[in-house]
């Protein structure tokens, strides 16, 4: 369990506070390093000032993330937070979450998705979707355990890699999500 200044926290509340659409998109960038809320707030235009100061609160309240520092400007102090301990979600988290918690947490993490997708449709005039290599697809296939961990623990090692890739000219900030689950077969 993750430990908080109040205490030890359950699985389904470290998922609710994980996995909410802002307060994943906060996690997901102080992942890459440390922030101010003015960096937030440019980084995450779609989400109003006072909303990130509440997500922000609720992350240092459940000791995901700590100020690093504090600098003055104009007279204000301005914190830089830093994520303190990376916030996922173990396979014995899981064993203990209901079903209705699983279709919640899938739903606010698709709902995300939403959102985050509209925001990329919605920073331009003119979108190129093949240039961008936007893309969704879906492909069924049937595997036992070992062939699809054939498949994705290369594609997950080159993932790791590339994920630690640092902002550059020529690169492009990208999302990729990977979503699998067994089909049910019709009988």
């Amino acid at each position: 369990m993750i430990m908080k200044r109040s205490g030890c926290m359950h699985p389904s509340e470290k998922a609710d506070l994980i996995i909410h659409p802002i307060r994943l998109r906060i996690l997901q960038l102080l992942s890459r390093e440390p922030l101010t809320i003015s960096k937030l707030d440019q980084l995450i235009p779609d989400v109003a000032k006072s909303s990130l100061y509440r997500h922000i609160r609720k992350l240092l309240d459940s000791g995901f993330i700590e100020i690093a520092e504090t600098h003055p400007v104009k007279g204000t102090p301005e914190n830089t937070y830093r994520l303190l301990q990376t916030p996922n979600i173990t396979a014995e988290d899981v064993q203990q979450m209901s079903k209705e918690d699983h279709l919640r947490y899938f739903s606010s993490y698709v709902a995300g998705l939403v959102q985050s997708f509209k925001a990329y449709l919605d920073s331009q005039d003119t979108l190129d979707l093949v240039m961008d290599r936007v893309g969704f697809s879906e492909i069924l296939f049937y595997a036992n355990t070992d062939e699809f961990d054939a498949l994705f623990t290369p594609f997950r090692d080159q993932l790791s890699k590339i994920s630690q890739q640092t902002s550059q000219p020529g690169r492009r900030l990208r999302k990729l999500v990977l979503i699998n689950h067994p089909e049910v077969e019709e009988k």
